[in-house]
């Protein structure tokens, strides 16, 4: 199992925070004051999306990347609509099933006949898709959104963005969001105090436990170093772990966040294959939109 792979080797994927029995945490540690204070407003990315002029049809076919429980994703969509570009078709992409099922549970909820819904498991770090093109009525353009800094919690950004590249068309359009490493993020204190909170432990060391191992038994802590946000769980005493055992000592890498430098991010897109068609950042300038075509 892919799981305990990764946690015998001390590198788990974030990913997996969001999958299975995990997804639950999630869904209520994404309802915290913490976890929304380090994520740009819906209404900043439907503004920037909006102000960058890509925008060619008034009804919108929106692909979301990762839209975690539809809560911001909600707001996202009614901020569109109330500036008068309402979606009409709605894909959600996730590597969680069962985080793809509260998204659209919800989003059904709040689009009643006016908007359809639809998802598809997609891991975004494995490879391409063809599910977006599958979905896609006609010819018309797809915006394909990767919001709330989904892209500094996966391990290789570029590789991401080749991947989701691949999965669209030219004239097609990218609106992504991440966090901003700023002067009043340049301190650990300042970074890491969000995530100082028992609902963002438990929400970290949730795929350890799903794969049956103790609570009690896990030191958890915190770094901040190279701009990245690394969570590392360390065992107090020896654990079995599916059929093997862990030792005492045995170090679990399971959480990483990464802030960019806004110059960092213009040449990971344009890397990928992405022209940049618009910056836009948020008030406090703590995050950074960027809308972009494929090429």
């Amino acid at each position: 199992m892919a799981a305990f792979r990764a946690i015998r080797a001390g590198r788990v994927p974030l990913k997996f925070a969001y999958a299975g029995s995990a997804a639950h945490t999630h869904d209520a540690y994404a309802s915290s004051a913490d976890y929304l204070s380090m994520l740009a407003s819906a209404h900043h990315e439907a503004d920037a999306l909006i102000s960058a002029g890509v925008l060619t049809v008034g009804a919108l076919a929106v692909a979301e990347i990762g839209p975690g429980n539809g809560g911001r994703s909600r707001a996202f969509l009614e901020r569109l609509g109330s500036r008068g570009w309402p979606c009409q078709r709605y894909l959600a992409l996730d590597f969680s099933e069962t985080l793809l099922g509260m998204a659209c549970a919800r989003l059904t909820r709040f689009a009643g006949d006016r908007m359809s819904v639809d998802s598809h498991v997609w891991d975004i770090e494995c490879d391409t898709s063809c599910e977006v093109e599958r979905w896609r009525a006609g010819t018309e353009p797809v915006v394909g959104c990767l919001l709330g800094h989904t892209l500094g919690n996966v391990e290789q950004p570029v590789g991401v963005l080749v991947n989701i590249r691949d999965a669209l068309r030219v004239g097609d359009v990218l609106l992504l969001s991440v966090a901003l490493v700023t002067r009043h993020t340049a301190t650990a204190d300042a970074v890491l105090a969000p995530y100082r909170s028992p609902a963002f432990r438990e929400a970290a060391l949730q795929p350890l436990l799903a794969a049956g191992l103790a609570g009690t038994d896990l030191d958890f802590s915190l770094s901040w170093h190279d701009d990245v946000v690394v969570g590392e769980a360390v065992l107090r005493r020896p654990a079995r772990l599916d059929d093997g055992e862990l030792a005492a000592g045995h170090r679990i890498r399971c959480f990483q966040s990464r802030r960019f430098r806004p110059h960092d991010v213009i040449v990971a897109v344009e890397e990928a294959g992405w022209q940049v068609r618009a910056v836009a950042y948020a008030p406090g300038d703590a995050h950074l939109v960027v809308t972009a075509a494929r090429r």
